[in-house]
């Protein structure tokens, strides 16, 4: 997992960073699909799934 993916990830922990941690990750998806990085795409995608949980997003 790289830097901004981690980062992402403890802010969707927080209901406050929540929004950011999504935003971060969207940048960080559409730079990895740029360039191919396959390993990061889905590492994104299982940060934005544990995220939602088992019934779905969570909600504010």
């Amino acid at each position: 997992m790289g830097w901004t993916s981690m980062c992402s990830g403890i802010s969707l922990c927080g209901v406050a960073t929540r929004d950011d941690g999504l935003f971060v990750l969207d940048q960080a998806t559409r730079t990895a699909a740029q360039y191919g990085l396959v390993h990061q795409l889905r590492s994104i995608e299982g940060i934005k799934a544990m995220s939602e949980g088992p019934t779905g997003p969570r909600r504010r």
